[in-house]
């Protein structure tokens, strides 16, 4: 039995298409069965910190040298970086603004990885990622559409992420384009047309 945790980032709510065509993934997953648990994490409605003079520090702190003052600065940190420890399977629903990520979701990025915790130092100082084997599922949303040959800013810069520093690499991309077109309807079944079982894929 797998565990998800469905990432929301989008302030737009119910008119988010990033939102729904993440929805439709989850749909698809829970079609196959063999789900235990969904964990829904909303970065909207509980926006993560972001990092100051004070607890920026304790970001790349070792774990061992942890106090009490570490404990409460790292007390959501610590939460997200348990929910992604436990779920076998992470749907991100993403939102591209000007070629990027939305604030919330950078932040969550920002508060999840840790030196220590999600990656360490192997014998030659290279990063070594803690969280194999899990499955990511991107469904980023953009009002316009890209062009030809142009670069996918925004699976690019979860992937390396995920890849550098949790060790994360499997980890694949839905897109819907063009949402701000006029006339626009979203045709979310045909996207998710080459949607795998998540059993071939694990």
């Amino acid at each position: 039995m797998k565990n998800i945790l469905h990432i929301i980032s989008s302030a737009r709510g119910e008119q988010s298409y990033s939102n729904k065509l993440s929805s439709f993934i989850l749909e698809r997953l829970l079609q196959q069965g063999n789900i235990n648990k969904i964990t829904v994490r909303d970065l909207v409605k509980d926006t993560p910190p972001h990092a100051d003079e004070v607890s920026i520090h304790e970001f790349y702190k070792h774990p061992t040298l942890y106090d009490e003052q570490s404990q409460q600065l790292l007390s959501y940190a610590n939460i997200i970086v348990d929910e992604v420890r436990e779920a076998d399977i992470i749907v991100i629903g993403i939102p591209m603004f000007n070629l990027g990520i939305s604030t919330p979701l950078k932040a969550w990025l920002d508060q999840l990885i840790r030196a220590g915790v999600t990656y360490v130092f192997d014998e030659h100082w290279d990063r070594v990622g803690q969280f194999k084997g899990k499955k990511v599922y991107l469904a980023v949303a953009s009002g316009g559409r890209s062009a030809e040959g142009a670069p996918d800013y925004v699976s690019a810069y979860i992937k390396d992420v995920f890849r550098n520093y949790t060790g994360i690499t499997d980890v694949e991309t839905y897109r819907i384009e063009g949402t701000m077109e006029n006339g626009f309807t979203a045709d979310y079944e045909s996207i998710l047309n080459d949607f795998k079982s998540v059993n071939e894929m694990l």
